[in-house]
Formats: structure tokens, sequence, C-alpha cells
């Protein structure tokens, strides 16, 4: 056995350990040799610096890192010159969730046997399709993804990438995503993507306020990495192997001829394994990636008595004037340490003296509608009464007109009547 190896089988046994002080000793104090035995408590201190997290670290990282210590080379040559090497124990992968996330009512899966057959599929189905070598995104067959993609327009005028699942893989995320995910809490602060909670609500938080500040961060989705998906599912419970191919089902590489086809190469997220624009799953898996930024977010407001939301991507503080200078420092400053990237140019600020608008809202004295926004639905609502438009008998189209019309209703109730009894006429037209 070489020192490679021989750091391979420590670094197996540690990482099927739970990652505390007290666990890690007492597996370095069954493993090394009597004469090396006082190493074993400033081992387990270093490795949890290199490690600060409630979870292993990568098997493979751990073994690299043990290697590199003169104090494991050490005990090689002891067991190589004497031909007694430290007894291997590897144990059996277990659901080891961090202390802040035991008693979730999620799935126990220890290894990949039991992730397939709770995803109801066979083992090769799961290593084709949670795809960790990225083996259909190096080809340019457009049959061999397990994505479609199409681009929209995005209001500034840019396109937004949609990675759509195929068929079999979004039945796999729709059980991750109903059977894992959305039985973890999100941040007090998150309004969007999170059940209960609408843009609604995270509006009313910033009602007469004398300033309103919102920033924007950029490529919410495409910015959450690989990495971060599989350390959330580490945190959650669930051993290495299993977390990186909940991670691989979850994430995905865009392909170079994609980009290429869809003149998208610039963007420096896709190239690498993201959160897909999408994915049923990536919207509660970006609010959990948040978390620590809404920790962050939360703390700066206590601070400052402001009040914070996030909706999804939108960022809101809201509170006395004296607030908006140690903002625009902090925020930015935040953001990049939590490993998301702020919009500078969808920075705003918001005194009382103009329109107040968070989430698509006004919020100066109390919530309302935008006055372009019901502007425009009375417009048309108008042409459609008084010229003989064919979307009067377009089934579609008047179903998402009703929404809108009920949203206006949600937020400001008089408007909302005027506007459905002149949708009411509408519909008695085209009759």
């Amino acid at each position: 056995m070489n020192l490679i190896q021989f750091s391979q089988s420590l670094a197996a046994g540690l990482c099927a350990t739970p990652w505390s002080h007290p666990a890690l000793l007492r597996y370095l104090e069954g493993w090394l040799p009597p004469r090396h035995m006082a190493f074993a408590s400033h081992l387990a201190s270093e490795i949890l610096l290199w490690y600060p997290k409630t979870y292993s670290p990568c098997q493979s990282d751990l073994a690299t890192t043990l290697s590199r210590l003169p104090e494991i080379a050490d005990v090689w040559n002891y067991a190589r010159q004497k031909n007694v090497w430290p007894r291997s124990r590897i144990d059996t992968p277990e659901f080891l969730p961090a202390p802040a996330l035991e008693g979730l009512d999620i799935p126990h899966l220890a290894t990949c046997a039991d992730l397939a057959d709770w995803l109801l599929i066979s083992q090769d189905q799961l290593t084709r399709f949670a795809d960790l070598k990225s083996l259909s995104a190096s080809t340019d067959n457009a049959f061999a993804p397990h994505y479609r993609y199409h681009t929209i327009s995005k209001a500034s005028g840019q396109a937004r990438l949609i990675e759509e699942p195929k068929p079999f893989l979004k039945t796999l995320q729709k059980r991750i995503l109903k059977g894992i995910l959305n039985h973890v809490p999100t941040s007090e602060i998150s309004f969007g993507f999170t059940r209960g909670r609408d843009c609604l609500q995270a509006a009313s938080k910033h009602c007469g306020e004398d300033v309103v500040v919102t920033f924007d961060l950029r490529s919410f989705f495409p910015s959450v990495r690989q990495s971060r998906v599989i350390g959330l599912f580490r945190c959650l419970g669930y051993p290495d192997a299993v977390a990186r191919h909940l991670a691989g089902l979850t994430t995905v590489i865009t392909p170079a001829f994609v980009l290429k086809r869809l003149r998208l190469e610039n963007d420096r997220f896709l190239p690498n394994r993201h959160l897909p624009q999408g994915a049923s799953t990536s919207p509660a898996i970006a609010n959990l990636s948040a978390y620590a930024l809404d920790r962050r977010l939360m703390g700066l407001a206590r601070r400052l008595d402001a009040q914070v939301t996030r909706y999804a991507d939108d960022i809101t503080f809201s509170g006395p004037r004296e607030i908006t200078t140690p903002l625009k420092h902090a925020v930015p400053e935040i953001i990049a340490d939590s490993g998301f990237v702020v919009n500078p140019q969808k920075t705003h600020i918001m005194p009382r003296t103009q329109c107040q608008v968070t989430t698509g809202l006004v919020v100066n004295d109390h919530i309302n509608i935008l006055r372009r926004d019901y502007d425009n639905l009375r417009a048309e609502l108008h042409h459609l009464l008084t010229l003989d438009d064919p979307r009067r008998r377009d089934a579609s189209y008047l179903f998402a007109l009703d929404g809108r019309i009920t949203w206006v209703e949600r937020v400001h109730p008089v408007r909302g009547q005027k506007l459905r009894e002149s949708f009411n006429q509408v519909l008695l037209r085209g009759n």
C-alpha cells in the first residue's frame, strides 16, 4: 500500500464519521498505532480547521490533504517498516444531517442504491440522468442532452436562456422537489417561490418608509453552481455520493453548440454546472443556497433599524433616510462574499418624494398597482370593447387577461372591480 492508498483508506473512514471533533477523535484513536496516539487530537482539530463545514468534505479532497501531512507519512512509514497496518474501518455511509436540520420529514438515503430505489429507477438510469461526467453536454448531437433549450426576451431586451428538462428528468426533479426540498424551511426574509408567501406580503413590509432601496442579483439561478448544491444536500444529511447524484439531477452544463446557436458564449455561468432556469427544483435550491446571504442581510437590517426582504433575485431595504449610504457600501460586498453577483444597473434608491416600487408594486403609503399597468389594462379592455378584435374569442388570451385582472383585484379592489366589469362586457361581446 503506497502513501496515496494509505491516505485514501483513512479519508474513507473519516468521511463516514459524524463531522465533529469527538467523533473524529474516536475514529483516529482506533486507527492510529499506539506510538502515534498523541497525534489524534491535533489531527482532528486540524481537519476541522481545513474543512469547517457541518458535513464531511469530498473523500478525494481529504485524501489529497492527508497525503501531504508529514505526520501521516510518518505513520505510513512505521506501518510499512513493521508491516503492521492500521485497521481499515470503513463504516456504511449514514444519513447525518447538520444539527440545525435534524428532524426534517425527508427520506433517509445513505447510498446511491437507496436513492435509485426512492426515485423508482435503476442505478444505471441514476448514473445516466445524474450525468456526473457531463457526457450529454460534450456532444453536438441535439438528442443527447436531457434538456430542451430556447430563449425568451427580458424586459431589458436581452435574452434569457430557458433550460427545460425533458419528461423523464422532469419527473425525477418533481420527486426531489416534493419529497425533499419542499420540507426544508427557507429564511424568514425569503418571499419568492416560498409556500405561503408572495410579492404582496413582501411589498407590505416596506409601506410608508422614508426611503426604499432595491438591489438585484444577476443570473440568480445560473450563478448557483454544483458545489453549492452538493453542500446543500450534504447539510441535509446525505453522504457525498448521494449528494453528488442529487446535485447532478438538478444542475446542468449548457452544451457548447447551444451557446453558439443562441449566441450566449459570453455568459460565464452557463459552461459550468449550474441551476437551470426551467427546472422545477431550481427556485427551491436557489432560495436555500441564499440562506447565508439572507442571514447577513437580516443582520445588516437590524443594525440599521431597517426592513429587508428578498423576492427571488430582488432584495429590498426600507427605513429612515440614513440607511442609504451604508447600504450602498455594505450590500454589494455581502452579496459578493456570499457567492452571488449584484447587478449595479438595477440598484435603485427611492425616497418618499418619488414613486417607491418593489416587486412591481407601489409602496409609498399603501400597496398599490403601478399606474401605467392599470392604464394599460384599461386601454386594452377599451380596445376590445370598441373594436371587433379577434382576441375576444381567443380562450388562452382571455384566460391570461382574467389572471391579470384578478391580481389587480387583490392589490386594489376598487380598481379591480372596474376592470372586472369591463372584462365581463368583453366576454358578452365575444359570445
